[in-house]
């Protein structure tokens, strides 16, 4: 309503842009729209106490698809 969720939302994905962690390569985004819109919703409606476990969910998921995107560019 007050903008906070979509003003969240480009924020993460400026940060993830700017750290490299949006692309796998420059035609596959390493994490798909569909999850990073249940992230920033997940995150909007988490309370200051659930912090560090969204933190952690975030990292896993980067981390994850990191593992992913590797083994698959060897192959």
């Amino acid at each position: 309503m007050d903008g906070n969720k979509r003003i969240a939302s480009t924020v993460f994905l400026s940060y993830l842009d700017k750290n490299n962690l949006l692309y796998i390569n420059e035609a596959r985004k390493r994490i798909e729209e569909n999850t990073l819109c249940a992230l920033t919703l997940m995150i909007a409606e988490s309370g200051s106490s659930e912090k560090e476990i969204i933190e952690s969910v975030i990292t896993n998921l980067i981390d994850m698809n990191e593992t992913v995107s590797e083994k698959s560019e060897n192959r």
